[in-house]
């Protein structure tokens, strides 16, 4: 009786497994998994000279695990569920923000960390999630009144309740990442186009006081320098000149993994974090650079298809929302990397030293693959209903 009871057990077990697995995004999982261990040998390599390296080493991979165990817990919630609590997750996120911008640490003009002790943690990583359901959410409950006004200023306050706590910290880079995904969701959901003119018009004619009054010291010479890094070549433009140096010297195919000068030498400053793609240029050469470049290309591709098998607006919304979130920070790492964008301290997904961005990319993979997982309940994306006009 207890063989039997045993095997009914274990079919049952089996079963339960087979069911989920079926039910995953797989391609995302799996792209997210490849990138991750693109990022275990690539810190191993940008530490390798390093006297914490096996800590670094030790972080990225626990990271991942704790990274999986959150896409399984999430991926088994129904992200309409959660997103009947947005106001207590908006209001959590921003107090925790607030508290980091002004009592947290500061690492190179952001202040963003809190010191937990044994560990640090970075909490606008974890709440870009957050936003992009929380957004997604609002968007698509109001989504018949979008383009009213009053909509759109709730909508925007929405927004400032995460941006303006990492405004605060100087954290530039995630701000952008914000920016980025707001304005594509938005784009998404059918916001006519004279909102996105009017916001442009306004930023341009806003600039010259965010320069003069807003934007300090430090942050005016990090764009300016990066942009031209000649100009300061011993102090905000070092980093800039050597990065470039660092994936020229690679070639075609690298100098070889564990060979590269500037990841031996530690001559390339923050090579396991924000220069990490200048470590991959310089020891796997322009193959590895497109290797890595492609497969982040395919994932934000894989998250934007999974709209198609969204159950409902927010869902869809979501999809494209994490999409948004990836594609703009691949952009803003590489671009910080060969010249072309300010060095503003963005992490390259699921890449990147730091148990706080790895652990946060997959809890954006977990939130997508909750999307994709949902019972069939709800509505189809779009019915025609809106227009976008002019």
């Amino acid at each position: 009786m207890k063989g039997v009871l045993f095997v009914r057990r274990s079919g049952r077990l089996s079963s339960a497994v087979s069911n989920y697995f079926a039910g995953l995004d797989k391609p995302i999982l799996f792209l997210s998994l490849l990138l991750a261990s693109f990022g275990f040998l690539a810190i191993g390599t940008a530490t390798a000279a390093n006297a914490l390296h096996d800590r670094y080493v030790t972080v990225h991979v626990v990271g991942i695990l704790i990274g999986l165990l959150m896409v399984f817990l999430l991926s088994k919630l129904d992200y309409a569920v959660l997103g009947q609590f947005s106001v207590p997750i908006i209001g959590a996120c921003a107090l925790v923000l607030l508290f980091t911008a002004f009592f947290g640490e500061t690492v190179s003009g952001n202040t963003g960390w809190l010191n937990l002790g044994l560990i640090s943690v970075q909490p606008s990583e974890f709440a870009k999630a957050a936003f992009v359901l929380t957004f997604s959410t609002h968007v698509a409950r109001e989504i018949e009144s979008l383009n009213r006004v009053k909509t759109l200023l709730f909508l925007i306050l929405h927004f400032l309740a995460y941006f303006i706590p990492i405004f605060l910290q100087g954290d530039f880079g995630s701000a952008l990442i914000y920016c980025g995904t707001f304005v594509v969701i938005l784009f998404v959901a059918g916001l006519k186009y004279r909102y996105f003119i009017f916001a442009g018009v306004g930023i341009v004619a806003a600039f010259p006081i965010l320069w003069n009054f807003v934007l300090k010291d430090y942050h005016k010479k990090r764009i300016l320098f990066s942009l031209n890094p000649e100009l300061d070549p011993l102090d905000f433009g070092y980093q800039p000149i050597l990065s470039k140096i660092a994936i020229g010297s690679g070639g075609l195919t690298g100098m070889g993994y564990g060979e590269g000068v500037q990841s031996q030498n530690e001559l390339l400053p923050a090579s396991r974090t924000d220069f990490i793609y200048s470590v991959i240029g310089e020891e796997s050469g322009f193959i590895g650079c497109v290797v890595v470049l492609f497969t982040l290309a395919l994932l934000v591709f894989f998250l934007a298809r999974g709209a198609k098998y969204a159950k409902d607006d927010a869902g869809k919304l979501i999809c494209f929302g994490l999409a948004a979130m990836f594609a703009v920070q691949t952009l803003i790492n590489i671009g910080m990397c060969i010249g072309v964008s300010p060095v503003i301290g963005v992490t390259l997904p699921f890449i990147s030293a730091g148990g706080s961005s790895v652990m946060a990319s997959f809890l954006a993979v977990g939130l997508a693959e909750s999307v994709r997982m949902k019972p069939d309940l709800s509505l189809r994306f779009g019915d025609g209903r809106r227009r976008r006009k002019m």
